[in-house]
């Protein structure tokens, strides 16, 4: 009897000791993730290089790592519809944090989502990641904790040097080929004048183009940047009025060493792209 008492109880423990399996959308939520779980568990993005986040195909295997998976941490349905269906079906048991509330005041405005482009808000995440992990596996909570301190200090020292590396073109105008750079913008008090389409992937319209084509003849455009994977005919439409064609941003990512140091490369990366068009 002592013996199968012994043999069940060490037999819970180690189930209890497995490894977490967590689920992230992109990458930078995995890399966040990442830095915060430590060796405690195995992280699984969904996102590859070159996906579209709007436009995303769950393969069957990942639909089957979902479903198994001891917890999602996704960004939001605004960002990856495709997850939401996902979650409610195959995947409706899962825990799940969600790292950003999409709807404004009273639901009448969707927000941006790609709060990762703000460390301040990144550093948010990382708290809220690190209390969740915590619930489900409370004997790391103290591992989680100063993992989440590191990453912590990591995100200042960033946003610190980009902070100085960006002031000296912080005046000049720019247009991005999608609005998803917000936070980016208002974290480093950029001039963002305009974009070539919108949160959802939306062409900007004909209006819109010739406005932003006046404005860039009256020099009022210092560089146009359009995205990665994306067509840039509407950024030569701008270039040809005079301004300057940046390079094809990455705010997801997607062409990013998969790693506990991406977020913080594409924040560097991000700012180095900007900088170098929008120097003087």
């Amino acid at each position: 009897m002592r013996i199968l008492t012994l043999f069940f109880t060490l037999l819970s423990t180690a189930a209890l000791a497995e490894p977490l399996r967590v689920i992230t959308d992109i990458p930078p939520v995995y890399s966040l993730v990442t830095q915060v779980m430590g060796e405690r568990g195995t992280a699984t993005v969904l996102l590859g290089p070159d996906a579209v986040p709007h436009q995303f195909q769950l393969r069957p295997s990942q639909s089957r790592d979902i479903a198994s998976a001891d917890l999602l941490i996704w960004i939001s349905p605004d960002l990856t519809p495709w997850l939401a269906r996902a979650k409610e079906g195959i995947a409706a048991d899962v825990p799940s944090l969600v790292l950003f509330a999409g709807e404004g005041r009273d639901g009448a405005q969707t927000l941006d989502p790609h709060i990762w482009l703000d460390p301040a808000q990144s550093a948010r995440m990382v708290q809220d990641i690190a209390e969740r992990l915590s619930v489900l596996d409370p004997e790391g909570r103290a591992n989680y904790a100063a993992n989440a301190a590191e990453a912590l200090s990591g995100l200042v020292d960033t946003q610190t040097r980009i902070a100085a590396q960006l002031a000296g073109v912080a005046d000049q105008p720019f247009v991005v080929g999608h609005d998803g750079y917000s936070h980016f913008v208002t974290a480093f008090g950029l001039n963002q004048v305009g974009s070539l389409s919108d949160l959802n992937d939306n062409p900007a319209s004909a209006k819109q183009v010739s406005n932003l084509a006046r404005l860039a003849a009256d020099g009022g455009i210092a560089c146009v940047f359009p995205e990665v994977g994306e067509s840039d005919k509407l950024a030569a439409v701008i270039v040809d009025q005079g301004a300057a064609l940046g390079a094809a941003l990455d705010p997801i990512g997607v062409t990013l060493e998969l790693g506990v140091d991406l977020h913080a490369n594409l924040l560097r990366q991000l700012a180095n792209d900007l900088e170098t068009c929008l120097s003087p």
